[in-house]
C-alpha cells in the first residue's frame, strides 16, 4: 500500500487530506513550509489586468485589499479560480494548461498595465516576459513562504513512514534539504518515490538533487492522486 508524504503547509494538508483516503492511500503529514502575509500598499494606478499565480495569493491579497472591479482577472489553475470565486470574484480567464508562463499569450493590447500578488519568493520569469512584450508590470510581494525546520530524528522517522513523498512547491523542496544534509537527502528520497506537483517544482529538485519526480498530468493534488494510482 503507498503511504503518502504530504509537504505542503499544515493547512494545506489538512485540506488535501481526504483526496487521498478516499482512495485507500494512507497519509503522512509532514509540512515543510509555512506562509506568513506581509504588508503591502498597491500602486496608484487603474490595472487593466491582474494575475493570480495561486490561491494563497488570492487569500492574502484580498484579505486586505479589493479590487475597483474593471481589471480582467487571470488565474493560474483551478485552485486558484476557485479561490476566486470565494472571493466574489469572476475569472477573466485561465491559462489552458495551468502554468504561470503561458499567461503571456493571453494579454493583449498596448500600454497595458499589469498587477501580480505574489509570494517574495516566486519566480521572476513571468514578470519578466511581460516586460519585455512591452506591459507595464507590478509585482507585489503579499506573502511570504517560510521553511519548516525540524530536529534530524523527527524528521527522519516521520519520513520513514512513508513510500511516496509529495512535493508542491520548490519551496518545499528546498526546505527538505534545509533539514537533512544534501548526500543524506538524495539517500533518503533514492528510497522513496517522489512526485512533483509541477514543473517548475521538479526543475528545483534536479537544481538539489539530481533527481527527477514524476509529474502528473495537471498541477493539481487529484491529478497527484490518479498518478500514484496508475503506479498500483
Amino acid at each position: 500500500m503507498f503511504r503518502i508524504i504530504l509537504t505542503r503547509s499544515e493547512e494545506d494538508i489538512n485540506r488535501d487530506r481526504s483526496i487521498f483516503e478516499r482512495e485507500g492511500f494512507e497519509v503522512i503529514s509532514l509540512p515543510l513550509v509555512k506562509t506568513v502575509d506581509l504588508d503591502f500598499e498597491l500602486p496608484k494606478e487603474d490595472f487593466d489586468f491582474v494575475i493570480f499565480q495561486s490561491a494563497k495569493a488570492v487569500k492574502y491579497f484580498f484579505d486586505k485589499n479589493r479590487l475597483k472591479g474593471s481589471e480582467k482577472i487571470i488565474a493560474v489553475g483551478e485552485t486558484t479560480g476557485k479561490a476566486l470565486e470565494s472571493y466574489g470574484y469572476n475569472t477573466y480567464m485561465m491559462p489552458e494548461n495551468y502554468y504561470a508562463e503561458e499567461v503571456k499569450h493571453l494579454i493583449k493590447g498596448e500600454k497595458v498595465k499589469v498587477l501580480i500578488p505574489r509570494s517574495r519568493e516566486g519566480r521572476e520569469n513571468l514578470i519578466m516576459d511581460l516586460k519585455e512584450m512591452g506591459f507595464y508590470v507590478y509585482a507585489v510581494n503579499v506573502y511570504t513562504t517560510q521553511p519548516v525546520l525540524y530536529r534530524r530524528d523527527e524528521f527522519l522517522r516521520v519520513i520513514s513512514k512513508g513510500n511516496v513523498i509529495v512535493f508542491a512547491s520548490p519551496s518545499a523542496v528546498k526546505s527538505f534539504f534545509a533539514n537533512l544534509p544534501k548526500d543524506e537527502g538524495i539517500r533518503v528520497l533514492k528510497e522513496k518515490i517522489a512526485v512533483c506537483i509541477g514543473k517548475t517544482t521538479n526543475e528545483e529538485l534536479i537544481s538539489l538533487s539530481g533527481l527527477c519526480g514524476l509529474l502528473p498530468e495537471k498541477p493539481s493534488m487529484k491529478s497527484v492522486v490518479k498518478l500514484i494510482k496508475s503506479l498500483a
